[in-house]
């Protein structure tokens, strides 16, 4: 026979439990326009992720994306599709330290390098509230047939407050990244630098963040995991402006404007191939 009595004190706990903890869900759906130039493969393509997180007091923080991908080639190639998907976990338990773990695991139909790709990553660094941050970015590519990339990244950046709701953020970082067979995908070098800079200005309501970089990028693992360059295609720079506009506290839209450039290896030539990326963004929390 049930014991209604231990049900009830269970029920209670449970949900003491659920009352004391703080937690927080985000829900974020993006999509982006690509428009490509100069690129003798390449014509257009779109693509959408729906991005989740849930924050446990303030100190566990799980996050989830699906993304899909989709290009349009030109001379009657095929087309490019391709599903990302990625979790990732920080901990902030000896705040003002952190430390995040991730996987990214791609799909796709098609086989430019490999029709699947596993990135592992990892995020570790400090954090001066208000004041200034640092850390180091860490993942390891394996695209399998004996391609694989590792990369490092530095990066940090501080604030200057023009009063308590208004302010600049500095940021900065520095990456190398390192192909093993490289001569597979049409290059030759193995290592490759790139720095990059930007200053957000920010108030209450809206901020808006100016940035870019310079360099070199083959297999770049960017936003902290979520997003790989998965292509042979060995990118020199990019420009990005975005912005964002708060609501309330709850919901929030977003816009970006980028602008990179790339050299295209195909058919034994090289193309410098400029690619423009115009993305949206809605979030909501609860």
């Amino acid at each position: 026979m049930v014991d209604k009595k231990k049900l009830v004190i269970g029920g209670l706990f449970l949900s003491g439990l659920a009352s004391a903890a703080q937690l927080n869900i985000s829900i974020q759906p993006y999509f982006t326009y690509l428009s490509y130039s100069g690129s003798d493969v390449k014509k257009n393509g779109w693509a959408t992720t729906l991005f989740g997180s849930l924050s446990v007091d303030k100190t566990h923080v799980f996050e989830a994306a699906w993304g899909y991908t989709h290009l349009n080639y030109k001379n009657n190639l095929p087309n490019w599709n391709q599903n990302d998907y990625t979790i990732a976990y920080t901990n902030y338990m000896l705040f003002p330290w952190y430390g995040k773990v991730g996987f990214h695991y791609i799909a796709t139909d098609n086989t430019d390098i490999s029709d699947s790709a596993k990135i592992y990553f990892a995020d570790f660094g400090y954090i001066k509230k208000y004041r200034w941050n640092g850390g180091l970015f860490i993942s390891y590519s394996d695209y399998r047939n004996g391609i694989a990339a590792t990369e490092g990244q530095a990066h940090g950046g501080f604030y200057h407050w023009f009063d308590y709701y208004t302010g600049l953020y500095f940021h900065g970082d520095a990456r190398w990244i390192h192909v093993s067979d490289v001569d597979k995908v049409g290059f030759t070098k193995k290592n490759y630098l790139s720095a990059g800079a930007g200053v957000t200005y920010f108030t209450s309501r809206y901020s808006v963040d100016l940035s870019g970089w310079i360099g070199e990028r083959l297999f770049d693992v960017d936003n902290g995991g979520f997003v790989v360059y998965n292509l042979t295609e060995k990118y020199r720079g990019g420009l990005k402006l975005h912005g964002t506009y708060y609501f309330s506290k709850k919901i929030w839209v977003g816009a970006q404007l980028g602008y990179d450039w790339y050299k295209e290896v195909e058919n034994n030539k090289s193309n410098n191939v400029g690619v423009f990326a115009i993305t949206a963004n809605i979030g909501y929390s609860f």
